[in-house]
C-alpha cells in the first residue's frame, strides 16, 4: 500500500497535470505550485488566496493544514481588492463548513 506521503505526492502531480491543462482557468495562467501561489497570495491575489485555502483544507496539492487554510481563506474573505467576489463567497462557505475560526 502507498504511504500517505506517496498518495499526497500522486494527488499533487495529478493536480499539477490538471492545472497545466486548465492553465487558463487561473487568472495568471501559470503552472501552479505552492510557492508561486503563496507569492501571488501575499501580493493580494484573491484567487490565489482562495486556491491555497482550499488546498490546505482538502489536503489536495498540499499537506492538510487547517491553520494555513484559515490564514488564506481569511485573506480571501477580507481581500479589499476583490476582482472576483465568487472566490470570497466560496471562501466563506469553507470557513463555515470547516469551522475554521476554531484553528
Amino acid at each position: 500500500a502507498m504511504s500517505l506521503k506517496q498518495l499526497s505526492m500522486l494527488a499533487f502531480l495529478t493536480f499539477v497535470a490538471i492545472s497545466s491543462v486548465q492553465a487558463g482557468e487561473h487568472s495568471h495562467g501559470k503552472n501552479l505550485n505552492i510557492e508561486h501561489l503563496e507569492t501571488l497570495a501575499e501580493q493580494g491575489d484573491v484567487s490565489a488566496q482562495y486556491e491555497l485555502g482550499v488546498m490546505y483544507v482538502d489536503g489536495s496539492g498540499a499537506d492538510k493544514d487547517m491553520s494555513k487554510a484559515k490564514y488564506y481563506l481569511d485573506k480571501a474573505i477580507k481581500n479589499s481588492n476583490k476582482n472576483d467576489l465568487a472566490f470570497a463567497d466560496v471562501a466563506k462557505i469553507y470557513w463555515e463548513m470547516f469551522e475554521l475560526w476554531k484553528y
